[in-house]
């Protein structure tokens, strides 16, 4: 039988090998302890180890607990993260399923939202459908395009702050957009993406008349991806038009940082006819939310709007 518990900094040398071999990428110290214990909230990391071998990781598994906001409630919610398990040893199948039993065990736990979240693949999904009851919550399809080239002049006038990090006006433009999901406090957003080891965020403050809206952008590769994009209506335009000036400004600055094209979930902020002004269409691929703990998905779905900072590889 393996021996499941919770991880330690010694393990952290082989469970990086594991992710190597699962995911083509390691997972270093830094980022482990980032992920698991400088969370604002809670973090869970268990492995499962051979009590013959235990310096080989056979099975990882984690979970994350954030303040958040539903339809009806508020407290915390669950993302489920980091499920990687090996053949080695008793198998694939074993060795996870006896890991996330013990993970699901007290999940959700009283007062959190009914249900825990993640982003599985397909095969993940499969037996998570068999063994710990996952249903499908929603199905997102990312929205890309070339970068705009704006016309200088009409910039002029445009409001915009950019910077590393945020203060706690984020929550409050969160707040004004009506957001549910996990809440937007300046300790979330600065933990995710300022402090993140490894990676580069920029945050873009944008106004228009009295009303604010932000953005997140993860600086990966050649193209940049809208970790956050909260844009709250306005009774002076529809569909969000107010916020295509600050978007080609946000667009420009992000020409000048080399970018040529961008990515974004359509969430609560972005609307169809913004989209489509800023050039963005459909990439045809699709991404699986999936939810556990819940009987009614479609409750669910309708108190957590995503954006891509829920999703754990941005």
């Amino acid at each position: 039988m393996p021996e499941i518990r919770p991880t330690r900094p010694e393990d952290l040398p082989a469970l990086s090998a594991l992710f190597a071999d699962r995911f083509g990428h390691g997972l270093t110290a830094e980022e482990w302890q980032w992920k698991y214990r400088q969370i604002p909230g809670e973090g869970r990391s268990l492995i499962a180890v051979e009590s013959a071998a235990p310096d080989i990781v056979l099975a990882h598994t984690g979970a994350l607990a954030l303040p958040a906001r539903w339809l009806g409630g508020e407290g915390r919610i669950w993302q489920i993260v980091d499920f990687a398990g090996t053949t080695r040893g008793r198998g694939l199948r074993a060795a996870l399923v006896d890991l996330g039993k013990e993970l699901f065990t007290d999940l959700p736990g009283e007062g959190d939202a009914s249900w825990t979240y993640g982003f599985p693949s397909d095969r993940h999904f499969r037996l998570g459908e068999k063994v710990f009851g996952y249903q499908p919550l929603n199905t997102v399809e990312p929205l890309a395009g070339e970068l705009p080239d704006p016309v200088p002049a009409p910039l002029a006038e445009v409001r915009i702050e950019i910077g590393d990090s945020c203060g706690d006006w984020a929550e409050a433009v969160w707040e004004r957009c009506g957001g549910l999901g996990v809440k937007r406090s300046a300790a979330f957003l600065n933990w995710r993406y300022y402090a993140r080891p490894r990676r580069y965020y920029r945050f873009y403050r944008m106004f228009s008349g009295d009303a604010e809206a932000f953005a997140v952008f993860a600086f990966v590769g050649g193209e940049a991806l809208a970790a956050e994009l909260w844009l709250p209506a306005t009774e002076r335009a529809e569909g969000g038009q107010e916020w295509y000036p600050s978007m080609l400004a946000v667009a420009a600055d992000l020409r000048a940082a080399g970018f040529r094209s961008w990515r974004f979930w359509p969430g609560p902020g972005l609307d169809p006819a913004l989209a489509a002004q800023l050039g963005l269409r459909s990439t045809g691929e699709s991404q699986l939310i999936g939810c556990r703990g819940t009987s009614e998905p479609a409750l669910a779905a309708a108190g957590f709007p995503y954006s891509m900072g829920d999703y754990d590889l941005v």
